[in-house]
């Protein structure tokens, strides 16, 4: 499975980085929305995992031009900020699982190998 991070925080996205490719995923770390979208545009992707804040756009300005490309592609969301109302509207959004910084990585790599047993 390939799995777009798309994560500003070094240490958060090597961790993810790490967790992904020892269950034998591959993936692609960008840390910008333009990033994001482009490493979607040229590599089919099974898993993006989000974070709310990139360097240069959240999630909600992000999602919705996501969503109109790539309508099928399961999203995680990080957030640093344990928000309500950010997490309904990202829920809105298809948004599958919507998780707390700092991550619990055996969530995560529960999420994932979740959506990897329904991608096969």
């Amino acid at each position: 499975m390939n799995v777009v991070i798309a994560e500003n925080e070094f240490t958060t996205a090597d961790a993810i980085q790490r967790t992904v490719e020892n269950m034998g995923h591959r993936t692609a770390w960008v840390c910008t929305g333009p990033e994001t979208l482009h490493s979607l545009a040229s590599h089919p992707c099974q898993l993006l995992i989000l974070s709310a804040q990139l360097r240069d756009t959240d999630i909600t300005q992000l999602l919705p031009d996501l969503r109109k490309r790539y309508p099928d592609i399961p999203v995680v969301a990080l957030t640093s900020r344990n928000s309500l109302s950010l997490e309904q509207q990202v829920r809105q959004m298809g948004v599958i699982c919507y998780l707390i910084k700092p991550l619990d990585i055996d969530e995560l790599g529960s999420i994932v190998s979740h959506v990897s047993h329904k991608q096969a």
